[in-house]
Formats: structure tokens, sequence, C-alpha cells
């Protein structure tokens, strides 16, 4: 058994998301000896740094003379200027920064395609859904699988354009794909209902994870101390606008001053600002980056609640996350969530900035509700690992192994 995972993830997603499901996944098949090759060098992505493996080089930094470095110098300006960043530009920076790196992806994608016209792996795995390989995969022996993390670009085309090249590409990858995986029933009933072309009996859920409690603890240096926090983007369907209006709500009505806290996903756009300012919370809303898993996991340790209020999700790491070190949670009751959290979170209405306002306050002002959570926590939590996920991953590509030797 010989794998090949790609590159396509790491040049769309900053550290986290998506690829972290790949870095936790390679790295568990490189402790079990697994034969393995990733089309990119990933050992310093969490710095930012992709290697190539022929030159032994950073191959995702883009040239001074780039569209990357015009935008750069664009944002810069603004910021010199003290104006706010286009939003239709803020959307397009990883397009942008792909589109300036297009040479050195050009090149990976043919090494890859090299690579399974080459018929020396049983098994390949792109991670997102360029469909570059198309012809090479159509000429090799190699099995191909695929993972589908969500459906939203179907569910919410209004977010992406109907034009989007997963929109374009998902059905003929799923179609030629030996099997795809589901990072949960929800999603793989949503896929299924979506395309009735694709047989079930090669769709399997495999389960995430999100662990931090091993993490070292480290000082938040916050200058507040009680917050409600929020982690990740927050674009579009992650419905954030609902959650400053529920707080907006909830300082109304609650003497005790809480702030809220969010992590990742790029500082405030001016929108998101200005609607912070319109609602009078400029104080008490507050923005840090994701540093660390060590610095996350102390955002969530010392949290009073977690709020997830998306309107879809593929799976919800963060979730786990939060319930591993003992956090609260308080989630949309959508499928997925409670497919994950079950009995361990509290859940409300992700349309009504009323619901989401009276479950906070009802976390906050009782005790015994807030530790039933964190015992529920960290109960669920241990349903979920990395190595079960990476186990599960082998079990699979060992049985298109066999049937690839028949």
């Amino acid at each position: 058994m010989k794998i090949i995972i790609d590159h396509q993830i790491f040049f769309q997603n900053k550290f986290g998301g998506i690829s972290k499901i790949f870095i936790e996944v390679v790295r568990r098949l490189k402790e079990k000896n697994i034969e393995l090759q990733t089309s990119v060098g990933i050992e310093e992505y969490s710095k930012g740094i992709l290697i190539d493996h022929s030159t032994d080089r950073q191959i995702n930094l883009p040239g001074f003379f780039t569209l990357y470095s015009v935008f750069l110098v664009i944002q810069k300006l603004y910021t010199f200027f003290g104006y706010p960043m286009p939003e239709f530009l803020l959307k397009r920076e990883r397009g942008i920064y792909k589109f300036s790196l297009r040479k050195q992806i050009d090149q990976l994608n043919e090494r890859v395609c090299h690579e399974l016209l080459s018929n020396e792996f049983t098994v390949f795995h792109p991670t997102y859904f360029q469909f570059y390989f198309e012809d090479s995969v159509r000429n090799s022996k190699t099995k191909m699988v695929l993972t589908v993390y969500d459906c939203v670009h179907e569910l919410f085309p209004e977010y992406y354009g109907r034009s989007n090249f997963i929109l374009k590409n998902r059905k003929s990858l799923c179609e030629l794909a030996d099997h795809i995986i589901c990072i949960s029933n929800t999603t793989k009933a949503d896929l299924l209902r979506l395309y009735p072309s694709i047989s079930m009996n090669k769709v399997s859920v495999i389960y995430l994870a999100g662990d931090l409690s091993t993490e070292k603890v480290v000082e938040s240096n916050l200058p507040f101390k009680d917050y409600l926090l929020f982690v990740g983007n927050r674009s579009d369907y992650k419905n954030f606008s609902v959650l400053l209006n529920a707080f907006s709500l909830l300082q109304e009505e609650n003497p005790r001053q809480v702030n809220l806290l969010c992590v990742g996903g790029g500082n405030f756009s001016y929108w998101e600002r200005k609607l912070i300012d319109r609602l009078g919370l400029s104080s008490y809303v507050h923005w840090k980056p994701i540093l660390s898993d060590s610095q996350l996991a102390s955002y969530y340790r010392n949290a009073s609640i977690f709020i997830y209020p998306s309107l879809y999700e593929g799976f919800g790491i963060p979730l786990l996350e939060s319930m591993s070190v003992g956090c609260p949670v308080l989630c949309s009751h959508i499928d997925v969530f409670r497919e994950v959290a079950c009995e361990a979170a509290i859940y409300f209405d992700p349309k009504d900035p009323m619901d989401l306002k009276n479950k906070i306050i009802e976390i906050l002002s009782e005790n015994q509700v807030k530790e039933k959570l964190i015992e529920n926590g960290f109960n669920r939590v241990k349903h979920f690992s990395w190595d079960q996920c990476a186990d599960e991953h082998i079990q699979l590509y060992e049985s298109l192994t066999q049937s690839n030797a028949k």
C-alpha cells in the first residue's frame, strides 16, 4: 500500500480548518510507518511554510512582482490613510494569493499527474475540489478517495456564486471517486440527497476530533475576565450578526459585565465594525488571532461559554475542542451539531437573537446547568479521536489497495 495526498487544501486554507484534518491524519500515518507521500512538504505548515520536495525551498511565497504583492501594497495604503479595505477585495485575498502562485501550483499539479500515470501509488487522496488530475486518474490504476467536508456551496449558493469551482466539479469528482468519505452522517445525507447519481455503497462516514486537553496551560493575557467565546471565520453562514444582536440584547438586560471574544478568522471587517459600533458594543467585543493550539486552548478554558451560531456546518471541530477543556457549549440547533454534541450542548434557534440571549442568561445564571454541560462535554468528547480517524482512513486505504490487487 502506498498513498499519495495532494497539495490543494494547503494553498486554499491557512493553518487550521480542513487542512487540520490532513495534518492530523498524515502525522499518524507516518507514525504507523504507512508508505505515504504528500505532493508538498507540510512539516512547517503551522508557520505558513510549504516546502517543494525537489528543491527543499519554500514554494508558497509569492514573488515581488505579482498580483498578491500589489494587493498587500493596496492593503497597507488603505490602513495608512485610515480607510476600510473594500469587502470584495478581502473576500478575494486567497484567490489572488493562489493566482500569484499559479506557476508553482501548476508544477505541483503536473507532478501529481505524473505520479498517477506511473501507477506507483495504490491510493490517491486529493484534498480539495480542483479537477486538474481528471485525465490522469482515468488512465491510472490508482484508486481515488475523495473527502466531502460539507455541502454548503450547494445549500447556500448565494454566498459563493453558481460558477464556483466546487459546484462545477463536486458531482463529477464524486462520480469518479472509488470511495467517498463524509465527515458526518448529516453531510452524507445531504450529499446523497443533492446528488442521487452517487452510489451510497461507496460513501462512508469518518468522524473528526478536536481534543485540546493535552495542550500546556498558558496565560490568556486578556484585560478582562468574564467573556463569551466565538472561534473561527465569521463569513456568511457562520451567522455572526445574530450573535452580535443577541449580545447587544444581553448587555441591555444583564447587569453583569460580560465581553465577547472572537478568535481567528481575521480581524473585524469594516461592516462588522460598523455593526458593532451601531449596537454600542465597541468596548465589549474584541478580536484576537490564534497563534498556537495552546493559546486557543487557553481561550476556551477561561471562557464562560463557547457559542457556535452557524446556520450550517459539515462537522464542527470547535464543539469538541471546547468540551475537551471544560468550556460549556451553546450552539445552533442544526442537525450536525446535534449529531456531534448530543446532550453536551444547549441549543438555540440560529435565526432568533432573543432565544440565543435567553440561553446565554440561563447558562450564566444557573451553575447546575453549566456544570452539567461541562460534565456531559467531557464524556462526549471521548467518542472522538484523531487516532480513530487515522485508523479508519488506513482501513479504507487498505481495502482499496486489496481490491486493486484482485
